[in-house]
């Protein structure tokens, strides 16, 4: 009886000693496991909205890890009397979930990427009432939800600073009884922003 405990207590040993050997972790991985810990946050800033349009777009992601990541953008329309356009988005929110490819490098999260996105958004439709001169603006305000895809590129330096581009297109739902209400709208920016 002795003997049995002693041999199973050397085949435990020995297993949980092999055990041990499995779990060291290349350099590389600890450092990959250290930013994943430290830095899972990014903040970023649409700057093809600010400079186009204007508007104000700022993105929030967190990084899941090497491969995925969710988040969502925020759309919040600078009004401008020289914006000369017949619909114009007024403020939206998209969340939104990626998956990273060819991720290899330590620190993940960045290079190519796929995405899908639900955006709720308000928008202005323009038309001219010309029945009396003078020609007046009538504006209306709707609602409209689109679900759509993304494709872009990360790039994510060692200190945390990111770039991200990508291009998009999404099809509304119908929510909106705007009879005028486009299909399919487009999606895409150059974010530029810190992962902390």
């Amino acid at each position: 009886m002795k003997n049995s405990i002693a041999v199973l207590l050397m085949i435990l040993l020995s297993f949980s000693g092999y055990a041990q050997e499995d779990k060291e972790q290349t350099d590389s991985e600890k450092r990959l496991e250290s930013f994943t810990k430290k830095k899972r946050h990014e903040l970023s800033l649409d700057v093809t909205a600010a400079l186009i349009l204007p508007a104000f777009q700022p993105r929030y992601e967190y990084i899941l890890g090497r491969y995925s990541g969710f988040g969502a953008d925020l759309f919040i329309a600078i009004d401008n009397e020289n914006v000369n356009t017949e619909e114009l988005e007024k403020f939206s929110i998209t969340p939104f979930y990626r998956q990273y490819f060819f991720s290899k490098e330590d620190f993940g999260a960045k290079g190519f990427y796929a995405e899908g996105f639900l955006k709720a958004y308000t928008y202005e439709s323009v038309s001219n009432i010309d029945i009396f001169p003078p020609q007046e603006d009538m504006e209306e305000t709707y609602f409209e939800t689109a679900l759509g895809v993304s494709i872009g590129w990360k790039w994510v330096s060692n200190s945390g600073f990111m770039i991200d581009l990508g291009i998009g297109i999404g099809r509304n739902l119908g929510f909106a009884d705007d009879p005028d209400n486009i299909v399919v709208i487009p999606r895409g920016g150059l974010h530029f922003g810190w992962r902390f």
